[in-house]
Protein backbone atom coordinates (compact mmCIF):
# COMPACT_ATOMS: atom_id res chain seq x y z
CA UNK A 1 0.00 0.00 0.00
CA UNK A 2 1.04 3.57 -0.48
CA UNK A 3 1.61 6.07 2.28
CA UNK A 4 -0.57 9.15 2.61
CA UNK A 5 0.94 12.31 1.06
CA UNK A 6 1.45 13.92 4.46
CA UNK A 7 3.92 11.20 5.49
CA UNK A 8 6.02 11.76 2.37
CA UNK A 9 6.21 15.50 3.02
CA UNK A 10 7.31 14.92 6.59
CA UNK A 11 10.07 12.53 5.47
CA UNK A 12 12.04 15.08 3.42
CA UNK A 13 11.47 17.85 5.96
CA UNK A 14 12.67 15.64 8.80
CA UNK A 15 15.99 15.08 7.00
CA UNK A 16 16.81 18.82 7.00
CA UNK A 17 19.23 20.26 9.58
CA UNK A 18 16.35 22.22 11.16
CA UNK A 19 13.09 20.58 10.03
CA UNK A 20 10.67 23.09 11.56
CA UNK A 21 12.15 25.94 9.49
CA UNK A 22 12.29 24.22 6.09
CA UNK A 23 11.12 27.30 4.20
CA UNK A 24 13.97 29.39 5.64
CA UNK A 25 16.38 26.60 4.73
CA UNK A 26 15.27 26.71 1.09
CA UNK A 27 15.39 30.52 1.05
CA UNK A 28 18.92 30.46 2.49
CA UNK A 29 20.07 28.02 -0.19
CA UNK A 30 18.60 30.20 -2.95
CA UNK A 31 20.27 33.29 -1.45
CA UNK A 32 23.67 31.57 -1.30
CA UNK A 33 23.34 30.39 -4.91
CA UNK A 34 22.37 33.90 -6.04
CA UNK A 35 25.33 35.45 -4.20
CA UNK A 36 27.76 32.92 -5.65
CA UNK A 37 26.37 33.45 -9.14
CA UNK A 38 26.67 37.22 -8.78
CA UNK A 39 30.22 36.92 -7.49
CA UNK A 40 31.20 34.61 -10.35
CA UNK A 41 29.68 36.94 -12.95
CA UNK A 42 31.47 39.91 -11.38
CA UNK A 43 34.76 37.96 -11.22
CA UNK A 44 34.60 37.22 -14.95
CA UNK A 45 33.56 40.78 -15.80
CA UNK A 46 30.11 39.86 -17.05
CA UNK A 47 28.23 41.87 -14.47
Amino acid sequence: MTQPPDDKEKDWRASLPFPHHWLYYIAAKILVLALLTGFALHWYGLL
